[in-house]
């Protein structure tokens, strides 16, 4: 009678415990052997519990110089003498988009402001390496880029779904 007594509870904290997990979120079970300990482990998170939004992806300064570069490389044939001059250009760029991002201090529209400010010259000392066929080049392929990723924004792919990218 005693063990009937106790599978019923446990039984049914199990069921529920299966049932609310599904619906509400991920299963954290202990490190013990322990079936009834296992079963008051379960995590049900409320909606007021929700977790955080994911964050955004950052990508590394390093990695966001070597994409700039490879865009360069790829829209407008750089020679080896406009690359080891474009280079430098590059990772100035990065770094002080970089310091801007990470200053605590400013607001948001100041970093907006400094970042615009940042790539306006970014774009004056990279034409300065172009001809004025390799930068009227670049200026069509960045538009294309920028439109790609304005419609991308504006219509993010359904879940699920491969990005075209």
């Amino acid at each position: 009678m005693e063990k009937t007594f106790l599978s019923v509870p446990l039984l049914t904290l199990l069921v529920a415990g299966s049932l609310g997990s599904a619906h509400a979120g991920p299963i954290t079970q202990s490190a013990s052997p322990d079936p009834v300990a296992q079963t008051t482990a379960v995590s049900v998170t409320s909606p007021a519990q929700a977790p955080a939004p994911a964050k955004k992806r950052t990508t590394s300064p390093e990695a966001l110089k070597k994409r700039e570069l490879t865009m360069l490389r790829k829209s407008v044939s750089l020679t080896p003498d406009e690359e080891s001059k474009i280079t430098p250009i590059i990772s100035n760029y990065v770094d002080a988009v970089q310091s801007v991002k990470n200053d605590a201090a400013a607001t948001t529209a100041e970093k907006r402001s400094k970042r615009k400010e940042l790539h306006d010259q970014y774009v004056t000392n990279i034409k300065a390496v172009l001809t004025p066929d390799q930068a009227k080049t670049w200026e069509t392929a960045n538009a294309a880029r920028i439109a790609r990723l304005r419609a991308k924004k504006s219509n993010p792919p359904a879940a699920g779904s491969a990005s075209q990218e």
